[in-house]
């Protein structure tokens, strides 16, 4: 999986509103937990109920822009998206690229994104969870390819 910016020196520019809108949905998310009287969040990652972490899941159809928006948030190519510090709460990442097969792969994705959310630090009990024997059961290869779905769950 890369690990810099896939837009290889092109400048990024013109969709500064999505940024906006990305960071504007983490603040408010974050507000709304806590905040007193505000109802049970319905989308937690990492953790049930308040407290719980919110996250943002980018789809779009091809062309639509989704890999050079996600390559500017994780790899800032201006001063100003270092500013904004969004790449410091990246959890993990996965890009799809049609030509490479090894992106492809559901389990492959699986255990990225496990291996990711270990390292970043953002989640301090995931290491613990993930080192339940049913999890480590899940997360080898076999298994993972059998049964990705359960995986991601576990």
């Amino acid at each position: 999986m890369a690990q810099t910016s896939l837009l290889q020196g092109k400048r990024f520019y013109c969709r500064e509103w999505v940024f906006h809108k990305i960071q504007h949905c983490l603040q408010e998310k974050t507000s709304n937990l806590s905040a007193p009287g505000s109802a049970e969040p319905l989308n937690p990652v990492g953790g049930a109920g308040k407290g719980g972490s919110w996250g943002v899941l980018l789809v779009g159809g091809p062309g639509s822009g989704k890999t050079a928006l996600c390559t500017e948030l994780l790899w800032p190519s201006s001063v100003h998206g270092v500013h904004r510090g969004l790449h410091q709460h990246c959890l993990g990442f996965h890009f799809c690229r049609a030509e490479d097969s090894d992106t492809l792969c559901v389990s492959g994705f699986v255990r990225g994104l496990v291996s990711q959310i270990r390292r970043s630090g953002l989640v301090p009990e995931y290491e613990e969870k993930v080192r339940e024997p049913a999890v480590q059961s899940a997360l080898q290869p076999g298994e993972c390819e059998r049964n990705p779905a359960e995986t991601f769950k576990r």
